[in-house]
């Protein structure tokens, strides 16, 4: 009877198959499974203390690491990186002065041994260690440095993340003065010189524009081993900044009709050296020159194409990929996959959060703007809006970042739902059970899922507040238009954090809106996540500090989280997650906020057995 009942579930699942060719990756999931249980109660079963992982588990012979990256990477020009897998690439060919520890994402020595910064924190000092190798065997210098970022800043809009660099004095041409004293500040001579412009001008009736050739760039090579580079605002966590891709040194550029790029072949400094490029697969080996090559574990990396998520979950399930990561996973599928061991699941730095155009009464009032946040039932709209798929967002960093910073911020000022507060403070502002509050412009980029968490948000101010809103939904072009012309009172963001550096991210969430820039969150589909998905814009506001629609609002810009929870510029929703699947004999394969892992430490382990247990009979789907 039990053997007919396996014959019969087996015969069950083939025809489905035959009758849907074309279904989809949820569906064979959820055939699988069906036939998991289906065993389950006829004899042939899985333990709950057996450790079950999604299809084959071919341990491979050799420490190759075959990577599935969300297709293959065709950048590795690390001041043109925009996103996994160029970004991923760019790490493990290219190493900058600081890395990040891929578990607790603290900068770690890279290229500089040891650093130290000035009083102020405008100026800091990095020490280059003198076996740093090219992987043609010349001598990285201090001097690769200074003309790597000179360069990255020359390609303006065209290097996607060049933005990183501009607190770098002389990186933007209306650099405020350096720091001076023993911070190696521009000569006298050289402010003067400027100073004397601008006074000539004024004379002759019109503002000067500071000359890029007037400004000296704050990245200076002291010498070959010591870096020093001067900043425009202090930065206590610089160190995490340059950790960043595109600021890691390249060796040669060619240029080609005004355009830079690497020359041919690459040569990198990093642990791994690009190898081969083709249409199926893009392969790095281990870097002999690297300076700290015989800690390496891996001999290849391999990045293998797939086109899309159900593409790459065949091949991991037939054993010919160790992990699958930045996959665009339907629900279902994620709900389906979630009981295997070797799904992960994590918080990724990409936060959705709803900013206020504080130019408009009453949003330049902070009670309002507080009310609004804390009359938010965030776990309800992550568990009903996103399907359980995001994590609340109390604050506009995530945990592990907050809890990474020096002086770490008081998770007693993350935002909590409080509707009793909300209601005192809004009728403290005038507007008691909103009476006479103006009717809420909320923009909203058009996406049906952003569209449904808009309006659960309108009910919540409805039903807490009193106070009425109207959606608003535009395509990306018209969304766009409408930010930049300052057309809402609440509009809808993304933010994709690039680093760990709290102060670049700051500056980029809430610097004004004169420019909308994309940036693509690897792992997340348009349709899902929205505005071509968790768009990176750099946004912000002004900082609003006013208790009355007539005060003005000041211009000091965000330079920290405590800052931003206390003036409340936008209203911190959730935070997406990221997935990967990863076989279980593969080690140091870190899951982190920035979703970057670290291939120096990713190991093989070639002689990983599967655990027996009560002699209990493993079924692997696939097999």
């Amino acid at each position: 009877m039990k053997r007919r009942a396996n014959n019969y579930s087996s015969r069950k699942v083939l025809k489905l198959k035959r009758q849907h060719p074309c279904a989809s990756l949820a569906f064979r999931l959820s055939i699988a499974l069906l036939l998991c249980f289906s065993l389950t109660f006829t004899g042939c079963f899985l333990t709950n203390e057996a450790e079950t992982f999604y299809g084959r588990v071919n341990v491979p012979a050799t420490p190759e690491f075959r990577w599935s990256d969300g297709g293959l990477p065709q950048i590795f020009d690390p001041a043109f990186a925009a996103a996994p897998p160029d970004t991923d690439a760019v790490r493990a060919l290219f190493e900058g002065l600081t890395d990040y520890d891929s578990q607790t994402l603290a900068p770690v020595p890279g290229v500089a041994t040891r650093w130290e910064a000035s009083e102020d924190k405008r100026v800091w000092t990095f020490h280059l260690r003198e076996d740093a190798r090219w992987s043609n065997g010349e001598r990285v210098t201090a001097k690769d440095f200074v003309r790597s970022w000179q360069r990255t800043l020359s390609l303006g809009s065209r290097a996607p993340h060049a933005r990183l660099l501009e607190n770098i004095y002389g990186a933007t041409p209306d650099a405020p003065p350096p720091a001076q004293g023993d911070a190696g500040a521009a000569s006298a001579s050289q402010t003067n010189r400027a100073e004397e412009k601008k006074g000539n001008a004024r004379e002759a009736g019109k503002e000067a524009k500071p000359e890029t050739a007037d400004i000296k760039f704050g990245a200076e090579a002291i010498s070959d081993t010591v870096l020093r580079v001067q900043l425009q605002q202090p930065d206590g966590n610089f160190p995490a900044l340059v950790a960043h891709p595109i600021f890691r040194p390249v060796h040669e550029v060619r240029e080609e009709d005004g355009i830079t790029a690497l020359a041919q072949p690459v040569v990198s400094n990093g642990a791994f050296k690009l190898t081969q490029v083709a249409s199926d697969s893009v392969i790095l080996e281990r870097a002999a020159h690297y300076w700290d090559a015989q800690t390496v574990n891996l001999n290849r990396v391999r990045f293998v194409a797939t086109s899309n998520a159900e593409e790459a979950l065949e091949k991991y399930r037939a054993g010919e990929v160790d992990a699958v990561t930045n996959a665009g996973f339907e629900p279902l599928a994620l709900k389906l996959l979630a009981p295997y061991r070797d799904f992960r699941r994590a918080t990724f730095g990409a936060l959705t959060y709803y900013k206020f155009n504080t130019n408009n009464a009453p949003f330049n009032d902070v009670r309002v703007r507080e009310a609004l946040a804390i009359a938010i039932d965030r776990e309800r709209i992550s568990e009903d809006g996103m399907d359980g798929a995001s994590e609340p967002a109390r604050t506009f960093l995530p945990a592990q970042q907050n809890a990474s910073q020096a002086n770490g911020t008081n998770l007693s000022n993350a935002i909590s739902l409080d509707i009793a507060r909300a209601q005192r403070l809004l009728a403290e502002a005038g507007y008691p059970q909103g009476q006479n509050f103006p009717r809420v412009r909320l923009l909203v980029n058009r996406n049906e899922q952003q569209r449904q968490i808009a309006q659960s948000i309108a009910v919540m101010w409805r039903k807490s507040l009193g106070i009425e809103t109207d959606v608003i939904l535009k395509n990306w072009d018209e969304y766009e238009a409408a930010v930049l012309a300052g057309e809402y009172d609440v509009v809808r963001k993304g933010f994709v954090m690039q680093t760990m550096d709290e102060a670049a991210n700051m500056r980029a969430m809430f610097e004004p809106d004169t420019a909308i820039e994309e940036s693509v969150s690897a792992g997340l589909s348009l349709e899902d996540s929205t505005q071509k998905d968790i768009d990176a814009s750099k946004t912000g506001q002004k900082n609003g500090t006013g208790n009355s629609p007539a005060e003005s609002l000041a211009r000091e810009p965000v330079l920290s989280e405590r800052d931003a929870l206390k003036e409340l510029p936008a209203i911190p929703i959730y935070f997406a997650s990221s997935y990967a699947l990863v076989k279980p004999f593969v080690t140091g394969f870190d899951a982190n906020l920035l979703d970057a892992p670290s291939l120096k430490r990713v190991k093989i382990d070639t002689g990983w057995q599967a655990p027996k247990k009560n002699n209990a009979v493993w079924f692997k789907v696939g097999e």
